[in-house]
C-alpha cells in the first residue's frame, strides 16, 4: 500500500541508517534535492550535487558518511547510509508500493486459444493473444494488445506491457518485465546475395530468442531470433528503450544496455557488462566480463574483460580521451606541421627559411 507519511526515524529503521538531527521529523514525499522543499526528503549519490546540501528546502536528506561530515544547515536533518543510492530506491518503493496484486482473469475481449496453458492468477487484458500451445506462468499480467505466439513461454510474474510481443516459440523467464512495443524473437537480419539479379534472398530463422529470469526489456527495443539455436538475454540483465540485439548474439548476467545501442549478430557480451547509449557492437566478437562501452563508441574488436573503451572505432578509455583531447586541435597542428616542412625544405635546398 502506498506511503503518505512516515518519521525519520522509522525511514532510519527501514533502510538501516543512522539519523543526524530529528527522528521525529515528518516526512510526506521524496524529491530531488535542488527541487524539494519542507515535509520532503532528498538524496545525494553524486558529488555534483553536494553544494545543493546548503541550498535545499528538504527537511531530510539520504548522504554516505562523507557528505555527512561537511554538515547541514539547521533544519534539515541527515540521514547518513552506506549507499544513499540503493537507499533511495528502497525508500521509493516502499512509498510507492501499490498493494497486493488485484487478478481481475482473462478478459472477454482478450483471445486465448484452446491449446494455450494459464498459470493461476493470470490476468489478460482487452485484446491481449495467447496462441496455441504457449504456456504463461502463474501471476502473469498480459497488458491490452500484448502478443504470446505459438508455442511460446512466459515465467511466472512477468509482465508483458501494452502491444508487447513474444513471438512464437521464444521463452521469457519469471519476474521479467517487457515494456509496451518491445519484441522478442522478430525475425534476425539474415539474406545471402543473389549475385545474378542483385538482390537478396532471404534466410529463414528457425532459431528463438530467450530472456532468462530477471530481465527487463524497454519499450520499442527487438531481441531477434536466431538463425539456429538461440539469441540469449542473461539474468538480470536491464536492456534500456529502443535497443537492438542481433540473431544469434548473447548478452550476459547483470548487463546494463542503454537506449539506442545496437548489439550484431553473433556478439558475445560478458557478465556485469555496461553498453552505454548509441554503442554499436559488432558482429562476432567478444566483449568481456566487467567492461564498460562508453557511449557512441563503436566496437570492433574484443575488448578484454575489464576493459573500458570509448570512440569510434572505440579505444582503450584512456588513450581514447587524449585522442579526442587533441582532436580539436588538428587543423592548428596541421597548419604548424605544414610549417615546418616548407622551414625544413628550404634548409635542404639552401633557401632562406620563409616567413
Amino acid at each position: 500500500m502506498a506511503v503518505s507519511s512516515m518519521r525519520l526515524g522509522e525511514i532510519a529503521a527501514l533502510l538501516g541508517g543512522r539519523v543526524q538531527g530529528d527522528e521525529g521529523t515528518e516526512i510526506h514525499g521524496i524529491a530531488p534535492i535542488q527541487d524539494a522543499r519542507p515535509g520532503q526528503i532528498a538524496f545525494i549519490s553524486n558529488q555534483r550535487y553536494v553544494g545543493h546540501l546548503r541550498t535545499t528546502g528538504a527537511s531530510a536528506v539520504l548522504v554516505s558518511d562523507a557528505v555527512a561530515r561537511l554538515g547541514a544547515p539547521p533544519g534539515t536533518a541527515l540521514l547518513v547510509l552506506d549507499d544513499p543510492y540503493m537507499g533511495f530506491a528502497r525508500l521509493l518503493r516502499h512509498w510507492t508500493d501499490p498493494g497486493p496484486r488485484v487478478v481481475t482473469g482473462v478478459s472477454a475481449k482478450a483471445h486465448v486459444e484452446p491449446s494455450a496453458r494459464l498459470g493461476a492468477d493470470v490476468n489478460v487484458h482487452p485484446f491481449a493473444y495467447v496462441g496455441a500451445g504457449a504456456v504463461v506462468g502463474d501471476r502473469v499480467d498480459l497488458h491490452p494488445g500484448a502478443y504470446v505466439g505459438a508455442g511460446a513461454e512466459v515465467g511466472d510474474d512477468t509482465i508483458l506491457g501494452p502491444n508487447a510481443v513474444v513471438h512464437h516459440g521464444c521463452r521469457v523467464g519469471a519476474r521479467c518485465f517487457v515494456y509496451a512495443g518491445a519484441v522478442v524473437g522478430s525475425d534476425g537480419f539474415g539474406f545471402a546475395p543473389d549475385l545474378r539479379q542483385g538482390l537478396h534472398v532471404k534466410i529463414p530463422q528457425v532459431g528463438i530468442a530467450v530472456l532468462e529470469d530477471d530481465v527487463e526489456l524497454g519499450a520499442n527495443s527487438t531481441i531477434d531470433r536466431a538463425v539456429f539455436g538461440e539469441t540469449r538475454i542473461g539474468r538480470g540483465t536491464k536492456v534500456d528503450n529502443l535497443v537492438q540485439v542481433g540473431h544469434n548474439a548473447s548478452i550476459g548476467r547483470g548487463c546494463f544496455v542503454v537506449a539506442q545501442a545496437g548489439i550484431s549478430g553473433t556478439a558475445r557480451v560478458g557478465n556485469g557488462v555496461t553498453i552505454a547509449g548509441q554503442a554499436g557492437i559488432a558482429g562476432h566478437i567478444a566483449v568481456g566480463d566487467g567492461a564498460v562501452v562508453g557511449a557512441q563508441a563503436g566496437v570492433h574488436g574484443e575488448v578484454e574483460a575489464g576493459g573500458r573503451v570509448l570512440g569510434s572505432p572505440a579505444l582503450d578509455g584512456a588513450l581514447a580521451k587524449r585522442a579526442m583531447a587533441v582532436f580539436p586541435r588538428l587543423p592548428e597542428l596541421r597548419a604548424r606541421l605544414r610549417q615546418v616542412e616548407r622551414r625544413l625544405q628550404a634548409l635542404e635546398t639552401g633557401q632562406p627559411p620563409p616567413g
